[in-house]
């Protein structure tokens, strides 16, 4: 569940099980439009038109030249403007002509955060929930407000320790991060964890049983930390899959049902599921995802049916990526919803702002909770806002020409979304569209023409979020280009040679929560274009399916180059830094790496073990 955003360096990142990719390869084709939906308080489909919509022909040939300009198949747009909503969809939801409607189902990616803050924030309401000082695993009630001795009530204040006691275990040297972190500290970025989601696997234990939130809790017990607690943002997926733990821990069910019962039947959100396998069950449209095939890949097995230019190059036409299991997403990224449906939800979060809460499904002080800003973002977050950003339980929180903004992007390999909304204005937009990173690029230019429109911002003083788009696109497409340089400025040249043949470097190296890395000795023939690798790792086992690719740059320092193995057009790229350790018997005998996401994840130490 990748989190796309221009307050922080960008790396995109998926974090579903999904099957090998498909070579069906659909070139562009011309964008069938759904008519403007008009939406009051209640059925889209009763509601009464009382402003005009900002739907209207410009608008559209903007939307179309964003998509075109992209590669980005398609898109559905809500506004939420006072008592009026009113939603769209552009474009291809599903090749060769199924059209995006404003009902059509997308993966919403870490814009699921806020929900399960939400809910905690219902189970911290309602009084009901307590934690025990006894060690028992099952130390919490939910039987009433009255605690006994020995118990306090569940705050955001509450250590994760007292909730899990037999899972949150963290590194012998983390005595005190084990013991004081808590809810608040999870739900806002500053436990100082990054992030770890290359540690994130499709199956665990000796049985290999399929992953669970439970699992991705034990598993931290082997990871680094990278700050120390509350004194630095530092966005973790894994501390929301450690709070849908706590979620199904104290209310003993599946929090997609807790989800459903507690906000989204209450809010008419009918379209919303935890599982796209529900969704596709009940015979919602969920909108197949697509990678643009920019370096060719589909091309050279003849799967590309009609080659397109656009910005940026293009080789390629778009290229399908099956559906996503969500599983272990859950908490942190694991919604499929439509724009419909979005725009109810933020309505509530824009009608409960203030004196006087609008919207009493969530009891006032968890509206006020929900937005309170516990820790600041990196300066450069700054951009196209009053100031630097601020992080809240689920929520970035920002000021824009003096009104207060809460927004939240996510995605997955094939989908982004972007969502905004400004209480004093009762205002908000949401998007959701098909493809990784551009998506979101798309979201970005659209929302923003409509927030500036909305507010009257002149041409000449808005941000330029599609020069920022561009360079992002432009800079993921140059990375395997630029690995050894971008990693290692200082590097020797000539390099110093590998101590032993290349053939000695391959085996299996294997950590406890990043489980193995298979490393093997590339085909020259099918490297990721810049001719400089000489060693790769599949990644098929893992939740987020990943290879590595490793560029040699001096002694036993390589650069790795990492894309999707299910959308290899490098917009989802990374890279780390790898040293293969030599033993003193001559030979290799670790492997240590140091994954990149957002900053230095720490030092990953493999053994090799065959």
């Amino acid at each position: 569940m990748m989190r796309l955003s221009p307050s922080v360096p960008l790396v995109a990142a998926a974090a579903a099980a999904l099957t090998l990719l498909s070579t069906t390869t659909i070139a562009q084709q011309d964008r069938p439009e759904q008519k403007v939906l008009l939406a009051g308080e209640g059925n889209p489909a009763e509601g009464i038109k009382k402003g005009s919509s900002p739907f209207d022909a410009e608008f559209k040939e903007f939307v179309h030249d964003a998509l075109d300009r992209l590669h980005v198949p398609g898109l559905a747009v809500a506004v939420v403007d006072g008592e009026d909503t009113w939603a769209e969809g552009y474009g291809i939801s599903s090749f060769p002509s199924k059209p995006v409607t404003p009902s059509t189902l997308f993966y919403t990616g870490s814009t699921t955060k806020a929900f399960t803050a939400a809910i905690l924030s219902l189970l911290i309401a309602s009084g009901n929930f307590s934690t025990s000082s006894s060690p028992s695993p099952s130390s919490y009630s939910v039987s009433s407000s009255y605690h006994p001795q020995g118990e306090s009530p569940l705050r955001w204040q509450t250590p994760i320790s007292h909730l899990l006691r037999d899972d949150f275990v963290l590194q012998p040297a983390y005595d005190w991060p084990a013991a004081h972190l808590t809810l608040e500290d999870a739900l806002s970025h500053r436990t100082g964890f990054p992030r770890h989601d290359k540690s994130l696997a499709r199956r665990y234990g000796p049985d290999a049983h399929p992953g669970t939130v439970r699992d991705v809790v034990r598993s931290l017990r082997h990871l680094p930390m990278v700050t120390e607690p509350r004194v630095k943002w530092r966005y973790c997926n894994i501390m929301f899959m450690v709070a849908a733990h706590v979620i199904q821990t104290l209310t003993g069910q599946w929090l997609g049902t807790t989800m459903r019962e507690r906000i989204w039947e209450p809010l008419g959100m009918t379209g919303t599921y935890l599982s796209v396998e529900q969704a596709l069950d009940a015979g919602e449209d969920v909108a197949e995802g697509y990678f643009w095939d920019y370096l060719g890949v589909a091309g050279e097995g003849g799967g590309v049916t009609e080659a397109g230019e656009g910005e940026g190059g293009g080789k390629g036409g778009f290229v399908k990526v099956p559906y996503a299991s969500l599983n272990l997403a859950s908490g942190a990224g694991g919604i499929v919803s439509n724009v419909q449906d979005y725009a109810r939800w933020i309505r509530c979060l824009i009608r409960g702002d203030g004196d006087e809460n609008g919207c009493p499904l969530l009891p006032a002080e968890a509206h006020r909770e929900l937005k309170a800003a516990r820790v600041v973002l990196p300066p450069q977050s700054r951009q196209g806002f009053d100031a630097p950003v601020s992080y809240a339980l689920g929520w970035d929180v920002a000021t824009y020409r003096g009104h207060r903004v809460f927004s939240h992007s996510g995605g997955m390999e094939a989908y982004g979304a972007q969502v905004y909304f400004f209480p004093d204005l009762e205002y908000g937009v949401v998007t959701l569209a098909n493809t990784a990173l551009t998506s979101n690029v798309v979201g970005w230019e659209v929302a923003w023409k409509l927030i500036n429109e909305k507010i009257g911002v002149p041409e000449e003083e808005r941000f330029d979020w599609t020069g920022l788009g561009k360079d992002m696109v432009d800079g993921q497409l140059k990375l395997a280009d630029i690995a050894v340089e971008t990693l290692y400025p200082e590097h020797a040249d000539p390099p110093l040679p590998k101590a032993l043949p290349l053939e000695e470097y391959v085996g299996v190296y294997a950590h406890p929560a990043y489980q193995n890395v298979k490393v093997e000795l590339i085909d020259k023939d099918a490297r990721n274009g810049t001719g400089k690798s000489e060693l790769k790792a599949v990644r098929d086992n893992m939740e987020w399916q990943m290879v590595f690719e490793f560029q040699h740059v001096s002694g036993e320092f390589w650069a790795v180059v990492i894309d999707f193995l299910n959308t290899p057009n490098m917009l989802n790229g990374q890279l780390a830094r790898a040293e293969f350790v030599i033993s003193v018997k001559g030979s290799v005998d670790k492997l240590k790496m140091e994954f990149l996401e957002d900053g230095s994840e720490g030092i990953i130490v493999f053994d090799k073990v065959a």
